[in-house]
């Protein structure tokens, strides 16, 4: 599978997002906090493994990951989907985390459009979802 091909899959791209009551109402998890939520993803995804094998597969620094853990400091959104990346969560999962910081992934956003499609075909090395990015100025 070419850039190319990718790209042009991206502008065919339909989603149909359930709406809020139903999301809420299958996942039980949906207003626990995001450091929480991070952190039952990360137990349950790679429970032997540190939080640097998390943090530096998400490429990001130490300093910033323990920051995540004050419940003052608001993450980007970017850095929450590079988590989620990092993580190899599915659409719902990502959802639930981007959510729970006030965050969501909207249709009519191409960025957010190119990550839906990343995630969707569980392309979550970070230098393949920035290149796609890249390609299609991004």
């Amino acid at each position: 599978m070419t850039i190319n091909n990718i790209i042009e899959d991206i502008k065919k791209l339909e989603i149909k997002m359930k709406s809020n009551k139903e999301f809420l109402q299958e996942n039980p998890f949906a207003f626990h906090t995001f450091i929480e939520l991070l952190y039952y993803f990360i137990n349950n995804k790679y429970p032997n493994k540190k939080d640097s094998y998390i943090y530096k597969k998400a490429h990001i620094n130490a300093k910033l990951f323990s920051k995540l853990r004050n419940p003052q400091y608001h993450p980007s959104k970017k850095t929450i989907i590079a988590l989620g990346l990092a993580l190899e969560l599915s659409i719902d999962e990502f959802e639930l985390l981007l959510n729970s910081a006030g965050y969501s992934l909207a249709l009519n956003n191409q960025f957010d459009i190119v990550i839906i499609y990343c995630i969707q075909n569980k392309i979550y090395n970070l230098f393949l979802v920035n290149e796609i990015l890249y390609e299609i100025d991004l």
